[in-house]
């Protein structure tokens, strides 16, 4: 029994560095053609194997897609929520929340540039669900800064501010600096919560590069 389990598990691990291939392939493909613009056949080519074979592994484009997705972020930087959730005022929250939305924006350009959230579903029902959480994490720390109160309205606000389509369109469109995009953003988080917060300065005790 020993020999047959040794065996399984060996396939298994190979089954499974087959599917991560395939994932890495079509990530590839999606940041340079988009995912409508990426065929099955495309990725079998690129990743080297059949295109039954991809069939076999991603049956359906939203197991390809969320493949993909934790494929890239794996790769990318994490929302440090604990230190944004520990900063000592909401000015340092916002500046650090801002600069961290920043990095992962950078990150996931390539495929989020294609803007295809509004017309592939589960990528639009996967960005829906991250507005979301990033949503109710200004809630959460407007609250803790400002006290109990209605925060719906500034949070959708610091949403929007911080989302992917607004900081593409300073940096690309208006062709703005990042630290300069990134100034403008935290002046605008806390100008959305009252003439107080907008006033504070960040209390950062190091420098980040651009």
């Amino acid at each position: 029994m020993a020999p047959r389990a040794y065996n399984s598990e060996t396939r298994r691990q190979q089954q499974a560095q087959l599917k991560d291939r395939i994932a890495a392939a079509a990530a590839g493909l999606h940041a340079e053609k988009g995912v409508l613009g990426t065929s099955y056949a495309d990725i079998a080519q690129r990743a080297g194997v059949s295109v039954p074979t991809v069939y076999n592994h991603f049956p359906t484009q939203e197991d390809l897609i969320a493949a993909c997705t934790g494929h890239v972020a794996a790769q990318g930087p994490q929302l440090p929520l604990g230190e944004i959730l520990a900063a000592p005022d909401l000015a340092s929250a916002a500046a650090l929340l801002a600069e961290s939305m920043e990095r992962i924006h950078v990150h996931f350009e390539p495929w989020m540039a294609w803007g295809e959230k509004r017309v592939v579903p589960s990528l639009g029902a996967m960005f829906d669900a991250q507005r979301k959480d990033l949503t109710g994490l200004a809630e959460q720390l407007l609250a803790a800064h400002l006290g109990p109160g209605d925060r719906r309205e500034a949070a959708a606000t610091w949403e929007s501010l911080l989302s992917f389509d607004f900081w593409h369109r300073m940096v690309r469109g208006h062709k703005l600096a990042r630290t300069s995009a990134r100034r403008q953003v935290v002046q605008l988080l806390l100008a959305a919560t009252g003439p107080g917060a907008a006033a504070s300065t960040p209390k950062r005790p190091t420098q980040r590069k651009p």
